[in-house]
């Protein structure tokens, strides 16, 4: 018996545009697709029949690619949000408000620092620092989550001083005079981040209220993209419990990181494969953000002639790394921001696959946010994934502007890569941005411009089609879920969504999610 007939405008990679469309399900499943008349002749007496308007459109739901889900919750429970700050005014006020509800020495953490949005254009200083906040330890994130901000309490429990050794693969920010600028990149979080002491996160009272936030945006299924990069091996305990007692309504790939990706090497506290939760990746970084200027550039950024960032692994230890995963058999996702960091991913891989051939690997790199020329026909020869972001050409202009005149012109290049065939998959990266709603990704990619109007390599704009299949069955694809989600074809999971509006519109951004289906059942409606 056919349970639902959903009929509206469709879009699916198999089947192209359906202007009269229709979808039958039978359980959690699609047992149909195409024209609305021929698919409603499938209904019987106790079939549910739902019709929407010609304006709106029925596609498969997104799948974010790149994304930390238990992140997202940390930020929302525990984190001072600076997200929507527009001034370092506005910073100094909420972080003193914050510490007038706070007894003395109770840390202060906060998130979604950018200074490319504030009128100042600068980091606040350590005397700002210990300013706002004398009587508590203040550490403040920059929304990249690759530099924090410690105020000299924070710094002091963490006994750096200006005398402190530069950590491997981070960097202590010291001013012209050697002292402390209070400024911790990469690993150097670390040496504050070990004695933060918070009251621990009741994860399970919150799980359910952020998979609301998700199926809310159309997003269904998701590549968890540093599973242990919070608390080690108890994030996976965390998610692998709440999937087990039915709290988390999300389909999620995991990549393993720090612990996790240990003991997966070792064959150690593995997820159970099922229609719900995979681990198919292990996950390492080797370069910052453009907007923390540690990102790795072939050329200076625009404002620091004297940097180019740098790389956290040397040639060798990458090779070894990779190595060591691929043959395991994982794929392998390396974050590589800067054109440098990606061609010194690409020759990494290329020695791996040169040495120890494997068809299929899917292995990935993830953000891309500058090439070269020369780079898009490595990815080609060598089948690598390009895990992109579109929400970052919406919202971070202040870190393209980062970019040299010679590189610009491969900024957020996803149409160079596309073209050379390249396969292309979106994400979030969540909680890196303020909002990681798909359709303004899916904007960024088609219109190439950011939430101001502002445009930003204009040639690199994507047909709607290919920026639709890059957020469903192309980001699918790249967490090996390509047989279960991410196109409407008879036998795949019913997980689609309705839009209210269809992408050859004007305001794309504006498109809103009228309807999330999850598994057969819709599990969210506006």
């Amino acid at each position: 018996m056919i349970d639902n007939i959903i009929c509206a405008p469709l879009y699916t990679k198999s089947y192209g545009f359906v202007p009269r469309g229709a979808i039958a399900i039978q359980h959690n499943r699609i047992v149909a697709v195409g024209d609305a008349a021929h698919i409603r002749t499938y209904a019987t007496a106790r079939t549910r029949i739902e019709t929407h308007p010609d304006t709106t459109i029925l596609i498969p739901s997104f799948c974010d690619s790149h994304q930390h889900f238990l992140s997202y919750i940390r930020g929302r429970v525990e984190r001072l949000s600076l997200w929507d700050a527009t001034s370092l005014y506005e910073v100094f006020r909420r972080v003193q408000t914050r510490t007038n509800t706070l007894s003395p020495h109770s840390w202060i953490i906060a998130d979604g620092h950018d200074q490319g949005r504030y009128r100042e254009q600068r980091h606040p200083t350590l005397a700002e620092l210990d300013a706002i906040a004398p009587n508590h330890p203040l550490l403040i994130h920059r929304a990249c989550h690759h530099i924090a901000l410690a105020n000299s309490c924070a710094l002091a429990i963490a006994g750096i001083t200006s005398q402190t050794a530069q950590p491997d693969g981070g960097r202590i920010g010291k001013l012209s005079d050697g002292s402390l600028s209070g400024i911790l990149e990469e690993s150097a979080r670390a040496l504050v981040t070990t004695h933060i002491q918070l009251p621990e996160i009741a994860w399970y009272d919150h799980i359910p209220s952020a998979t609301f936030e998700y199926h809310k945006r159309g997003i269904t299924a998701i590549g968890e993209a540093a599973i242990g990069h919070i608390n080690g091996l108890n994030d996976l305990h965390v998610m692998q419990t709440a999937h087990a007692a039915g709290q988390l309504p999300l389909r999620v790939s995991y990549m393993g990181y720090g612990e996790v990706a240990h003991a997966w090497l070792r064959n150690e506290h593995r997820v159970i494969h099922d229609d719900w939760q995979n681990a198919p990746i292990i996950k390492y970084f080797v370069d910052g953000t453009l907007g923390g200027e540690s990102a790795w550039l072939s050329q200076p950024y625009r404002h620091s002639p004297t940097n180019v960032g740098y790389s956290l692994y040397s040639d060798d230890m990458l090779c070894h790394a990779v190595a060591q995963a691929h043959t395991a058999g994982y794929q392998v996702a390396i974050h590589a921001i800067g054109d440098a960091a990606v061609a010194q991913v690409l020759d990494a891989y290329a020695h791996v696959l040169a040495k120890h051939p494997r068809h299929d690997h899917r292995h990935r790199i993830e953000h891309v946010e500058v090439i070269r020329a020369g780079l898009p026909v490595l990815f080609k020869q060598h089948n690598i994934i390009a895990a992109v972001q579109p929400l970052f050409t919406w919202f971070e202009e202040s870190d393209v502007a980062q970019v040299p005149d010679d590189l610009m012109p491969y900024a957020h290049a996803w149409k160079m890569l596309a073209d050379q065939g390249v396969q292309l998959a979106f994400g979030s990266d969540n909680p890196v941005v303020p909002d990681f709603t798909p359709v303004k990704g899916i904007a960024a990619a088609i219109q190439r411009c950011n939430y101001s109007g502002k445009s930003i390599n204009p040639s690199q704009a994507l047909p709607w089609q290919q920026a639709l299949n890059a957020y469903t069955i192309e980001s699918a694809w790249s967490i090996r879920r390509e047989d279960l989600f991410g196109d409407l074809l008879p036998g795949m999971a019913a997980d689609f969504v309705i839009l209210d509006n269809q992408f050859t519109c004007d305001d794309i951004a504006s498109i809103n999610v009228l309807e999330t289906w999850l598994d057969g059942q819709c599990v969210f409606r506006a």
